[in-house]
């Protein structure tokens, strides 16, 4: 699942529905329906009180200011501005506690508290390669978990785009074929590996055979295998739309997100693992990656997809204390709002309301990012081990080894998409700039700050307005903040502020 999640139930207008002749992505979210999103609000402060236009206004004032950028007013509708900003409409005070949290810092922090990638120019090849030196993944091996479609297939074929070989595994003969097919068309070899993952048995056979193939050697392995309890079983699906809670769910649910999930990404790492130290070489470190999301550190939409999801960041951790002094790097990659096969069929439908709930009700040519996009990042990373450490992955800590598929993206000067003819742009539309990370301004101010603001004042958060920047992201400390109430649209802005502990 991705984190829009955070603001998803707070977006308040329907999305516009692609045109007939948009291309057709093969689309859908991270790791998560879109019929799931109904619960998410961890980061509500900013955005369900942004009618508290005055502090937000005073905060973007401030941040322009301090950054230089051209605000697309006069300079005596900016003094009108920050005057009515200061003294709330010239009738209420700030309230004092905003003044004592710095609400200027938790919004526009930028990298001091977001953690800001480095800017690198982008490539336009089609292949999405960066501008700068460029590696390639030819000779190496990988394996993807869970490949048959969504994230899976599309780091499949990122990683073919660079030449690897890459084995892609999944219980769908035919749909493993197809992926397979797509790498050695993107400039790779696909190799197909019929296995179910819930099976320690049949794991273990799939690494055996990739070992057979390789000489005992895997440079990458790229744990994805998901089960989605939606998926399994529709009344799980309807009790999960309605908000049900973890004890109006069935005991399934848990077991669905942890057996293929958590606890396949450990077995596929425990037989991998040998194979990654054979490959250990000078210059060359194997790479492990898990696909997980931002519910590792906030609330979405089910108590047992967050334990699974911190469970794998952990691991991941875990993995490299235990692996890194061996040779080999373990990275979490999350991605954004992802267009996968679900969107897809939601487009087809007409569905706006499950659209909507994907993508906060913005337009989602705005923020949504193809599954290729999380491969082309994972390639990235890959065949640059320096690529493996801060700035472009996450310092140590509780939230150490993280790397945001948007924000590596940024960092590393990747574009999505692809020209037509080739497999990017046939199956996730032409080339383009990603979307901005889900935890920038760029994405929460058009999302769903605009809405919250007066008319006169929504400029502030449109589209590259002071209030939609990218180089200014939530700070991973601040997501893991959850002081809401059940509702999070009710909330006092001031409580959920006094708890931001700056």
């Amino acid at each position: 699942m991705s984190l829009p999640i955070a603001f998803m139930h707070l977006a308040g207008q329907p999305a516009a529905l692609p045109s007939p002749s948009r291309p057709q992505h093969g689309v859908g979210l991270v790791s998560c329906r879109s019929g799931l999103l109904t619960r998410c609000a961890p980061l509500a402060a900013l955005s369900a009180h942004a009618h508290h236009w005055h502090v937000v206004a005073a905060a973007s004032a401030a941040a322009c200011a301090a950054s230089g950028c051209r605000w697309q007013r006069s300079s005596s509708q900016r003094r009108s501005l920050l005057a009515r900003a200061s003294s709330a409409d010239g009738k209420r005070p700030l309230p004092e506690v905003l003044r004592r949290v710095g609400l200027q810092g938790l919004l526009f922090g930028a990298a001091s508290l977001g953690g800001a990638q480095p800017s690198h120019a982008q490539g336009s090849g089609s292949s999405g390669a960066s501008s700068a030196a460029v590696f390639d993944l030819r000779g190496r091996t990988a394996c993807v978990t869970g490949a048959s479609r969504g994230i899976g297939k599309g780091v499949a074929v990122g990683l073919g785009e660079l030449g690897a070989t890459v084995f892609v595994t999944g219980r769908r003969k035919d749909a493993i074929a197809q992926t397979a097919e797509l790498v050695t068309k993107a400039g790779g070899r696909g190799v197909p590996v019929l296995c179910d993952h819930s099976e320690d048995a049949q794991v273990q056979q799939a690494f055996a055979e990739i070992a057979k193939e390789t000489g005992g050697k895997l440079d990458i392995l790229v744990n994805n295998a998901f089960q989605d309890p939606a998926l399994r079983d529709k009344k799980t699906d309807v009790l999960l739309e309605k908000g049900a809670k973890f004890y109006e769910l069935p005991l399934q649910v848990w077991d669905d997100v942890h057996r293929v999930g958590l606890r396949s990404h450990y077995t596929a790492s425990y037989y991998a693992a040998p194979l990654m130290i054979n490959s250990v070489a000078p210059g060359w470190r194997p790479l492990l990656c898990v696909t997980s999301a931002p519910a590792a550190v906030t609330y979405y939409y089910a108590a047992a997809y967050g334990v699974a999801k911190a469970g794998s960041d952990r691991l991941v951790r875990d993995l490299q204390v235990e692996l890194g002094p061996l040779g080999i790097d373990c990275v979490s990659v999350w991605p954004g709002v992802v267009y996968t096969e679900t969107v897809q069929r939601l487009y087809e439908t007409g569905d706006t309301l499950r659209i909507n709930r994907v993508t906060g009700g913005a337009d989602p040519e705005e923020v949504c990012e193809s599954p290729l996009l999380t491969g082309r990042v994972i390639g990235s990373l890959a065949a640059d081990p320096a690529k493996r450490l801060p700035p472009y992955v996450s310092p140590d800590g509780l939230s150490g080894r993280i790397c945001v598929v948007a924000e590596g993206a940024e960092a590393f000067g990747l574009r999505d998409g692809g020209a037509p003819g080739t497999v990017a742009g046939d199956l996730w539309g032409g080339d383009r700039r990603p979307a901005p990370s889900i935890r920038s301004l760029a994405y929460l101010g058009p999302a769903f700050i605009r809405d919250k603001l007066p008319e006169n004042l929504k400029w502030l958060a449109a589209r590259d307005g002071p209030l939609a920047r990218r180089d200014i992201k939530v700070p991973f400390d601040v997501m893991a903040q959850d002081p809401r109430t059940e509702d999070p649209r009710k909330q006092d802005f001031v409580q959920i502020a006094s708890k931001v502990n700056l």
